[in-house]
Formats: C-alpha cells, structure tokens, sequence
C-alpha cells in the first residue's frame, strides 16, 4: 500500500513540475537593437564630391530650384540634376558621416554630421567647399561615451526565442544590448519657405515636412530633442553663435509660418515665436495621444498626421488632425480623420498630399476642412510613401523606402508618373 501511494505522489509531482515547466516557458519573437558606435575619427574628415551613388537608404529630401538633395541615411547627400523631372542626372555624391538633415539658402548648404554643423559652399556644385564647420554643436542628440565614442544608431533584427520565466529578458518585445539612449532623427525625415532672389530675397529651398531643418527669417534653426537652436546666418554664408531655447521634450518636425515656428512633437504642437529669431519664446502646445506627429500650415489652418507603430511611435492613433490656430495662444481642433498610418504630408493650392506608408499616397480635396475624408482624389498604391514635397500641382516629389518619385498631380483624376530613381537592393 505504501509503494502504491509513493509511486502516485511521484507521479503527481513530476506532473505538476511538467506543469510548472509549461508555464514558465515562452517563445515569442522580439526585436534585438544593436548599438552601432562611431569615433570622432570615423566622422571628422573632408567634404568633397565623389561619383554619383545608388540611393540604398534614402532619408530626407530637399528641393532647391533646379536641383534635388537625397540624403543618404547617416551616410551623406545624393545631388539630383532635376532641370527636365522626367530624366533627373544623380551628378554626385557628398560624404557626409551621420547627416540626416540639410537646408540650403543662397547657394550654401547647411547639413549635420553626427554632432557637427557643416557649412558648405555650392555655388560650385562640381566643387562643394566646405566653409564653416561647428564642432559639438548637436551634442546633446546623441549618446556619448567617456572615449568619445558616440552612439550612432541601432541595428535591429527580429528573432525567435524560447524564454524560461526566471530570466531577465522573460515578456520583453524589444531587447538592447549595450547601453545609452538613442533617438531616431531620420524618422522623423517643416516647409522651408521658397523664395525667389530676383527682387533681392534670399534664395531659400523646400524641405519636407518630416524636417528638423528649417531656414527663415535669415536664420538657420535646429530642432534639438527638448531644444530648438538658432543660428544667424552671416551675409558670407557664414553662421554666428547658436541661441538655445529650451522646449517640452519630444520634438520631432519644425515647420515655418508667418512669424512662427511649428514644431511636432510625439505627444503634440508647440508654437513658437520668432519674431525676434535670436529670441525664440514658445506660445502655447497642443497635446494629443503619443504618436509621431509632423505638420503643415496654410491660411492659419494646421494639418497635423499622427501615427503609431514601433518603439518612437506609441499609442493606437493613427489619423488626421485639422487645427485652427488663428489664435496662436489658443489652437482649436477643428476635424479628426481616421488615416492608415500616415506619415509625411503637404499640399497645394486645393490639393493634401498625405504619405500613407506601405499603403502609399493619398490625395485630397481640402476646400471643405469639414470633410476632407470623404473628398479622396487619387490614391497611389504602389509605391511605399514616407514625405512628400510639393513644388507645384505639376511637380511632386515623394521619397520612400523603396526610392524616390516624381509626379505631374495637375489632374489627380490623371495622375503621371515623371520619373523614379529606385533604391539598391
């Protein structure tokens, strides 16, 4: 009797550990982000032209007259040949370690490399000079080590894994080896405002709205991670000494108005004002859900994308906001439209050009703010869109993942495709 009730209480024993085992086990897939580190002396070297390259990672664009700038994610900018858009000429290539963002106003280009601001000459543009260049400037957007090292970006890779209950990384969906914190300044690649020079204005280019990058008032400004950076820009391309103005945290896009900047930030709005550039006071926010959010203004209306997905872009929001800000002390939500999962937008005249990511382009009608979503004039859905520049209504620039495009969008019942440069696989 007793060897029977033994050999049931074993039994029952190693169930139960079986039981236990199971509940303590998983297999899921995560995402394991890599911490890339660059050194001074991979970054610090010498501005010149190479010969042209494929784009592979494209980034932000930049329209300047005849001209188009691709950059090349951390890697530099592609110089575009646009004079005829339906056979654009790749002429070149700049190395440019760590660049993400560039604004150019009278023949000078204003890009970042990693934590420097470079100041380069393109009245050449088979020659570009490098001019100017401002060491530790955009110090504080990165992670640096005791060596000087600092953290670039990370490289992701999805895997699956079965996890014991007791380890550290047990229910984890994103997993870092190393340390530091990193923020993605690409994704999120402001409307440069275009001026002609012939009377005398400076001649200013059109960046996309996922810009950091803007120029107006004669200034170069800068959007830091919870700072924005203004920078005066002398009569010899030159730039003075950077005021900085502290900001909420999470800025993300900066877009130029009138006397105002609009800045996107993950978690909203913030309106600032520089009437007095070197001065910048910061007017009033307007919070939303956390999500990833550039903006575009005409006619004191806002048109704010607000998108979900990742580690950047928390939440479930995924929509477009319309926002009157007449009263720039008071920003009032006038519409809500559901959206895929925007990202970059822009307009002309009567027409809103929304990137909708995998699920590409969408245009519309904005006469009526009231209901922009049920006025849907074109929508391309093959391409993967990321931003958007309108140059006119016969000439759109749009750049993703899988390359860049240009379309003549004057009949959006007829929308042209006027050329692509597709990425390297």
């Amino acid at each position: 009797m007793k060897n029977v009730v033994l050999f049931f209480s074993l039994c029952f024993l190693l169930l139960q550990s079986s039981c236990i085992q199971d509940k303590c086990t998983q297999t899921s897939t995560y995402t394991y982000l890599k911490p890339v580190y660059v050194t001074p002396e991979e970054y610090k070297i010498p501005v010149k032209l190479g010969n042209s390259e494929a784009l592979k990672e494209p980034g932000k664009i930049y329209f300047y007259y005849n001209y188009i700038l691709i950059n090349e994610l951390r890697k530099g900018i592609h110089i575009i040949n646009n004079q005829d858009p339906t056979s654009p000429v790749n002429e070149g290539f700049i190395e440019i370690p760590g660049n993400i963002d560039m604004a150019v106003m009278n023949d000078i280009l204003y890009a970042d490399a990693y934590t420097d601001l470079l100041v380069i000459d393109l009245k050449n543009i088979k020659e570009p000079r490098l001019i100017e260049r401002k060491e530790n400037l955009f110090e504080s957007f990165y992670f640096i080590e005791g060596s000087n090292r600092l953290l670039s970006h990370y490289e992701t890779t999805d895997i699956t894994e079965k996890f014991d209950c007791s380890h550290s990384q047990y229910g984890n969906n994103i997993i870092i080896d190393g340390g530091g914190v990193f923020v993605d300044l690409s994704g999120n690649p402001g409307v440069n405002n275009f001026e002609s020079s012939a009377d005398g204005t400076p001649k200013v280019g059109k960046g996309g709205s996922l810009a950091r990058f803007t120029i107006s008032k004669n200034h170069l400004f800068a959007a830091g991670l919870s700072e924005l950076y203004s920078l005066p820009i002398l009569s010899d391309g030159y730039v003075g000494e950077s005021v900085l103005t502290a900001l909420p945290w999470g800025i993300e896009t900066i877009s130029p108005y009138k006397n105002y900047l609009f800045l996107g930030a993950n978690n909203g709005m913030h309106i600032v004002d520089i009437e007095n550039p070197m001065s910048p006071q910061l007017r009033s926010s307007f919070t939303h859900a956390r999500a990833c959010d550039p903006v575009v203004i005409e006619n004191d209306i806002a048109y704010v994308t607000l998108r979900t997905g990742g580690q950047l872009c928390p939440g479930d929001r995924n929509e477009l906001q319309v926002i009157d800000v007449k009263d720039i002390f008071n920003p009032v939500l006038l519409h809500s439209y559901p959206m895929t999962n925007p990202h970059g937008l822009g307009f002309w005249e009567n027409q809103l050009y929304i990137c909708e990511g995998e699920s590409g382009l969408k245009i519309f009608d904005k006469t009526d703010i009231s209901k922009i979503d049920k006025n849907l004039l074109a929508h391309i859905g093959d391409i993967m869109a990321w931003d958007v520049i309108a140059v006119n209504k016969n000439l759109l620039l749009l750049v993703g993942n899988d390359g860049f495009y240009q379309y003549d969008c004057s009949d959006p019942g007829n929308i042209i495709l006027l050329s692509s440069i597709n990425i390297e696989k």
